[in-house]
């Protein structure tokens, strides 16, 4: 872990005479860190913009650094047990005993022998060590420098929580302040009903004054007609800004959604995913009803307080005091009424992936006649979720319970306090005057209750909140970021001792993996089930990007590459493919919508797809199902064949692709094999041997290592895996010539 303490001495200020110094390396070690957190930082950026020599860069001055490249930073001194718990606080810069730095990727939390993954920013990105708590202990200082993305309110970058949701908001500022000052001014124009009925029973009628009522009507007459107009006014202002954000929020989730790796899909039940998309709903109705309903009302308690105060201090003291009243309760209720729907909410997730598992899984249903063991389990999932929001109700209702009385000392417990005061003191009260304050309590109770119910909405929004974050602010796939490389890929695949273990196994699916594919060549791999095959088919598409060693595509490494151009340039045809609804056309045309009608049939027939097609009563224009289900499992894999090949990509991975079709159709695609592979470099995984025959090369692999690699004639001689399997596939081709040999002697 020693690092070279050799200074360049060039003048010019570069990455390359800063590379072996210890500046360089503390830099380095931010620019990757920042890597992680979406922002592209280099060493020649940091140099220029704050204008550094390398005498300047020192463990101390990283903090300032960081802050004003957009990063939130902080020093702190972590033990080993500390860095082991550091989560989601990682990536972060640890200080080695040298001076130097490195970044700390991840913890492995092994039980008998954990140990933390550093990234050696002088080494480059496939450089990571693993150091146990004695290296530790040896060779760094314990220093580390904590790191975050600091992101502007309104940037559409930071992770998904409240701040974004308000910087969503507010980012439609011209709409927000006139939302504001509309519901000020309705605020009060809510005046003139209060004013009008105390002037009226306390001036017109008294007085018997019909000029003053005419004035009065016409007055009350032209504020109803402004009022009804800015009340218009401000529900148009919510229902935009809500539609608004309502559709930034479904295009982010569903956004951030797509970059989550594959993994997380493959051990997330697609029920409970799209349950806790729909969570939004609460969002957007806590936006509408509470934050732009009671909160722009309770704007009027600032114009209705001081007038109800100069009323009577002690009726407006009752009022607030009762209010408070209605908060606490409802504040002591929440934490209660959390758990309760916390429950109801992980029920129904069940109820939902389980509804959409049987959906999924319905041909298996009704083949193996599970009806009735599925309506059993549905059931119970049924009852119990009834009765936790059954329960969940009744608290509800104990809340809404105790509120009524309070909420009736608000109308009828004021009118009467506000009728002993009038009797038991010799003041002349009006009765206008009593009316206008019973006016004035309904106006302001009603926000502030409203306000007090608003807190187990934003409780469940909070929720809602927490529960989408939990669902997409994960760890991205990597390879996407602005400096990943585009350039054209030719076809050349090299694995270099790759090492890949998937999560929660003991053994690893590939174990110190090496060979070479020159570009153009057709590539066979083969092996027993289990062996890895489809695994590295997985590596180069970057399905998993937690691997050892180096894979990489015309001398590019896969973590340089951007991973939407890497796999937009890799065609893929699985053993088990799914097509979207829609025409044959548009289905063959997927991954290039705007492909010709010609380049389709092209693509179909190399397929092997353009018999079948033509024979349908609407040709390429026939309708495929949700599921593919009026398709057979042959014709909708010569479709899957077309689709990878619309796009002409330069490297083609054919999965056991042949293994659903019948013979006549696998003899097609076979005969097209040397007419597809024309221009491209070719990966057959196929346990049928015969289609591996036309293979440059062939790749034997067993338990995760490479057995053997060589052409079908070598591995025929020397590979006893691949002439075992080949003579058991071709045993009865013997059999024939023994018989015919039999019959003329």
């Amino acid at each position: 872990m020693n690092q070279s303490a050799t200074r360049s001495h060039s003048s010019d200020p570069t990455e390359s005479s800063w590379r072996t110094t210890r500046g360089g390396s503390l830099l380095g070690s931010l620019c990757i860190a920042a890597q992680y957190h979406g922002l592209t930082l280099t060493i020649d950026q940091l140099i220029h913009d704050h204008s550094l020599l390398p005498d300047q860069v020192d463990w101390r001055s990283m903090p300032v650094i960081a802050r004003a490249s957009g990063l939130r930073a902080s020093l702190s001194v972590f033990g080993w047990n500390d860095v082991l718990r550091l989560g989601n606080a990682l990536p972060a810069v640890l200080r080695l005993a040298n001076g130097y730095a490195m970044v700390v990727v991840r913890v492995e939390k092994n039980k008998r022998l954990p140990a933390i993954v550093l990234m050696d920013p002088l080494a480059g990105p496939d450089a990571l060590i693993h150091i146990d708590e004695m290296r530790f202990k040896s060779s760094c200082t314990g220093d580390i420098l904590l790191l975050k993305r600091d992101y502007e309110l309104a940037s559409d970058e930071q992770p998904f929580g409240l701040r974004a949701i308000a910087g969503k908001v507010l980012a439609s500022k011209q709409i927000v302040r006139d939302l504001v000052i509309t519901a000020f001014i309705m605020g009060i124009l809510s005046i003139s009903p209060i004013i009008f009925w105390r002037l009226l029973i306390d001036r017109v009628i008294y007085y018997k004054a019909m000029n003053t009522f005419v004035v009065l009507c016409l007055a009350i007459i032209v504020m109803t007609i402004v009022e009804t107009v800015f009340t218009w006014l401000r529900r148009h202002f919510i229902q935009h800004l809500v539609r608004r954000v309502d559709a930034v929020l479904w295009r982010d989730i569903f956004r951030e959604l797509l970059k989550l790796p594959v993994s997380f899909f493959e051990r997330s039940q697609t029920g409970v995913i799209t349950r806790d998309m729909f969570e939004v709903f609460k969002i957007r109705s806590f936006l509408t009803d509470n934050v732009f309903g009671t909160a722009l009302d309770t704007l009027v308690l600032f114009i209705f307080l001081p007038i109800m105060f100069y009323f009577s201090a002690a009726l407006t003291f009752m009022v607030l005091g009762i209010c408070v009243v209605i908060c606490g309760w409802i504040l002591i209720m929440l934490p209660t009424l959390h758990v309760k729907a916390g429950r109801v909410f992980q029920a129904e997730g069940k109820k939902g992936a389980f509804l959409v598992e049987t959906l999924q899984g319905i041909r298996t249903v009704k083949s193996l006649a599970l009806d009735s063991r599925r309506q059993h389990q549905w059931d119970v999932l049924v009852a119990r979720a009834a009765e936790l929001r059954y329960d969940e109700a009744s608290t509800t209702n104990l809340i809404a319970t105790v509120m009524f009385p309070l909420e009736r000392m608000l109308t009828s417990g004021v009118i009467a306090v506000a009728v002993y005061l009038a009797i038991t003191s010799n003041e002349q009260v009006y009765i206008g005057a009593l009316i206008g304050f019973i006016m004035f309590t309904m106006r302001v109770s009603a926000p502030l209750i409203e306000l007090a119910t608003a807190v187990q909405a934003y409780d469940e929004a909070r929720t809602a909140v927490e529960t989408i974050k939990a669902l997409i602010n994960q760890p991205k796939e990597k390879g996407r970021y602005e400096m990943a490389l585009r350039l054209p890929i030719a076809g050349h695949v090299e694995f270099r001792s790759v090492r890949f273990t998937y999560p929660g196994s003991l053994s690893p699916a590939l174990d110190d993996v090496s060979f070479v594919i020159p570009a153009g060549s057709i590539f066979g791999i083969m092996g027993r089930s289990g062996s890895g095959k489809t695994t590295v088919t997985r590596l180069l598409q970057m399905l998993h990007s937690e691997y050892q060693g180096v894979i990489s595509v015309d001398g590019h490494s896969l973590t340089q590459i951007d991973i939407d151009h890497l796999r937009s340039s890799i065609g893929v045809v699985l053993q088990d493919n799914f097509l979207f609804s829609g025409t044959i056309a548009s289905s063959i045309a997927e991954t290039k919508p705007n492909a010709t009608f010609e380049q389709i049939v092209k693509a179909a027939r190399l397929a092997g797809a353009e018999d079948f097609i033509e024979r349908l009563p609407d040709g390429y224009n026939t309708y495929i199902y949700e599921g593919s289900s009026n398709l057979s499992g042959g014709q909708r894999q010569r479709l899957a064949i077309a689709r990878a090949l619309i796009n002409h990509p330069k490297v083609l991975i054919l999965d056991e692709a042949t293994s659903a079709l019948d013979a006549e159709s696998e003899a097609i695609v076979n005969a097209n094999l040397m007419s597809i592979a024309q221009g491209r470099t070719v990966i057959i995984i196929s346990h049928r041997l015969s289609s591996l025959v036309e293979s440059h090369a062939i790749m034997v692999l067993e338990r995760g290592r490479v057995y053997d690699i060589g052409a079908h004639k070598e591995l025929l001689e020397r590979c006893d895996i691949y002439s075992n399997l080949w003579h058991q596939q071709h045993r009865h081709l013997g059999l024939t010539h023994a018989r015919i040999e039999l019959a003329s002697s």
